[in-house]
């Protein structure tokens, strides 16, 4: 038996990436945090299992060194290209178990990790679902370990991003995505069912969930991280608008062309530029590139950009859950220009901590005011700064989480 020092409760971890430092997308960053944060307290007793990236494997192996983990790497392997075939009926079957968030082999590897673990000993008292991707093993955990509280960590609630691109696509893919939503749904839902908390990284998510028949009772809003950007010197003279995220996702890269194709063209008299800052710009993008439309591609600080841009857009088309880059752009206190799947999550008031823009003319009105100086955007800063500083605090809301953790 895998003894407990004093009061500390044995948490297993199980995620769908890897934690480590550098993680580039926000959700890991937010899991990066908050595992940090357990880790750095005497009241837990951490085991981690995850996959991961076989080409980060030195940063996530020297990082996790202090718990035991066990993670699945992907390798360029002819073991992997096995692992790829058995993994056909996962990736394609309509009505795999489990909605085809997971993968066949590492769904087996983790249930196989933690009945090795039984065995070993190690009993948690609470088991931590990391994204929906996890969350959907619910049910298979808890036959192994009948007594732990399971944990979901809901980064966004996924069937909501697939009911919009269900939407938002025509002909053959919107009736794919139309199954692939109503399926999702059925399974995410009866997953969170089996939870004991649930932790939805965007509030207003809870209310989905409460709507959908989820104990109202269970849920608890936990506060995304994001890097505070307070300290951001912003210049008076900013004439760029300023659109960033990892270009290599489609809710990312097709925002930024709705923009280019629907607003930029109502600007033509104004001395403006569109900076694309991201990673990974996919061709279907970087057509556009011109003196009016600059894309970086990655860049190692954001920073000097914010500083130098007169409003940040994000005309978001697709996309579920709150948008870190949002809450990044409001501590910085640039004036935040936005639409519904944008602000979601987030009780900003409309006309003061941002502006609210659903369609072309929308933008259109606001930049140029932004552009005149009819808008004061001192005043729209402090605002925007302060607000991110009450409502989303980070620290404290790694506080509410382990306390929720040991009170289980």
């Amino acid at each position: 038996m895998v003894k407990k020092y004093n009061s500390q409760k044995n948490i297993i971890w199980i995620a769908s990436n890897a934690p480590y430092s550098g993680a580039p997308a926000a959700g890991g960053q937010t899991f990066n945090y908050y595992l940090n944060g357990f880790k750095r307290s005497a009241d837990f007793n951490i085991r981690l299992v995850c996959w991961g990236d076989i080409w980060k494997k030195k940063e996530i192996e020297d990082e996790q060194k202090d718990i035991v983990h066990h993670v699945i790497y992907t390798e360029p392997t002819l073991k992997s290209k096995i692992k790829k075939i058995s993994n056909i009926e996962s990736s394609y079957n309509p009505w795999n178990k489990n909605a085809n968030l997971i993968s066949n082999y590492c769904a087996n590897e983790i249930i196989n990790t933690l009945v090795n673990w039984k065995v070993e000993g190690f009993l948690p008292d609470c088991i931590i679902l990391e994204w929906t991707n996890t969350v959907v093993l619910a049910s298979r955990i808890h036959k192994i370990f009948p007594d732990a509280k399971l944990i979901a960590s809901e980064h966004d609630v996924t069937f909501v991003g697939y009911k919009r691109k269900a939407k938002y696509f025509k002909g053959i893919n919107k009736i794919l995505w139309k199954h692939k939503y109503l399926y999702e749904k059925k399974t995410e839902l009866n997953a969170l069912r089996e939870c004991d908390l649930i932790l939805p990284h965007n509030a207003e998510n809870k209310e989905v969930l409460i709507k959908c028949g989820v104990n109202e009772e269970k849920i608890q809003w936990l506060v995304p991280y994001y890097s505070n950007m307070s300290g951001c010197a912003r210049k008076s003279n900013n004439r760029d608008i300023l659109f960033f995220g990892a270009m290599s996702r489609p809710e990312n890269y097709l925002s930024a062309i709705w923009f280019i194709e629907n607003v930029m063209p109502l600007l033509n008299d104004l001395d403006v530029r569109f900076v694309i800052v991201g990673s990974k710009p996919p061709e279907e993008l970087k057509r556009f590139k011109s003196d009016r439309i600059v894309i970086t591609g990655f860049v190692n600080d954001t920073l000097p950009y914010f500083e130098s841009s007169m409003c940040l857009v994000a005309p978001l088309v697709l996309g579920a859950g709150i948008k870190v880059k949002i809450l990044e752009a409001m501590s910085s206190g640039i004036p935040v220009l936005t639409n519904d799947i944008g602000i979601e999550g987030i009780p900003a008031e409309n006309g003061s901590t941002y502006f609210h823009c659903n369609d072309a003319e929308t933008y259109n009105k606001i930049i140029r005011q932004l552009y005149s100086g009819e808008i004061d955007t001192e005043t729209v800063s402090i605002k925007s700064r302060e607000f991110m500083k009450q409502l989303f605090d980070v620290e404290g809301s790694l506080r509410r989480y382990m306390y929720l953790c040991k009170e289980l």
